[in-house]
């Protein structure tokens, strides 16, 4: 039975809208176009938090490349997740490095959203989580990653967590072939427990030492092929040091001072790689 005009052009115009969706939802995933950094920080607040005295880590670091940096650090956050009372309602495992790369690579940040969503005490996390969201690590130069004093401060087992750095590093090189990435350890520090300052080397604070984690990470490094910087035995900030380059009572952000070591450390693994 023959079909009249009128069905032919129905069942066209079906057809026709049908592939215009497909298309249009094709084009949003191969079109989509976020913004490339030179330079890109990630890591907890060390080089995330803005509040200290001089120029962030960030401001430092470009102005001693001459390149662009982007820092989508997190204050707070560590490699391995861990959630604790206090963290619970900010939602910390949410920016935890292992969290954050799987969003990265999956473009699906709503657990970082609804996190933000539940918490608002820290002004900086919205904007820099939509910095975030907005980078298209294919356009991304260098990253540096930048974690271990709070898995060193929560005390995660040494192979966790270099099951977990090595696993995020493995994730973010696959899907992003052209990507440079640095591994920064931490400095030597001091937590503060009770009023009683506690150094990272005197086996006080509990079973794990920081050295551990940063044994660890140069560990990955050498595994995944990534540029390892040493700031734990390769700075001057050390057991009689420490004082001048942290916050004085805090003993783990650093003083501008503290700063300026860091990013001449990382300033130099990476225009010694551009030359």
């Amino acid at each position: 039975m023959r079909r009249k005009k009128s069905e032919w052009f129905l069942l066209l115009m079906g057809a026709a809208c049908f592939a215009a969706v497909i298309f249009l939802w094709l084009m949003s995933k191969i079109s989509w176009s976020g913004t490339g950094h030179e330079v890109v920080l990630m890591g907890d607040s060390v080089v995330g938090n803005q509040f200290h005295n001089g120029d962030a880590v960030d401001v430092v670091l470009s102005e001693k490349t001459g390149l662009e940096v982007c820092n989508l650090a997190f204050g707070g956050s560590s490699v391995v997740p861990y959630n604790e009372e206090l963290w619970e309602s900010l939602g910390s495992e949410a920016f935890g490095f292992e969290a954050l790369v799987n969003a990265i690579v999956s473009r699906d940040f709503s657990a970082q959203d609804s996190a933000i969503e539940r918490n608002s005490t820290l002004e900086y996390f919205p904007e820099r989580l939509t910095n975030l969201e907005q980078t298209d690590f294919s356009q991304v130069d260098i990253l540096v990653i930048c974690f271990g004093t709070n898995d060193y401060a929560n005390q995660v087992s040494p192979d966790i967590f270099e099951e977990v750095l090595g696993d995020s590093v493995g994730k973010l090189q696959a899907a992003f072939p052209a990507l440079t990435i640095y591994i920064s350890s931490p400095v030597y520090n001091y937590l503060t427990r009770d009023g009683e300052q506690i150094f990272c080397d005197s086996g006080e604070w509990g079973e794990y030492l920081l050295e551990e984690y940063v044994l660890c990470q140069e560990r990955v490094a050498k595994q995944y092929g990534v540029g390892f910087i040493d700031n734990y035995h390769d700075s001057v900030i050390n057991a009689e040091t420490v004082y001048e380059y942290t916050i004085y009572g805090d003993g783990m952000h650093l003083e501008e001072e503290g700063r300026d070591v860091l990013t001449d450390a990382i300033s130099a693994a990476i225009l010694k790689d551009l030359e």
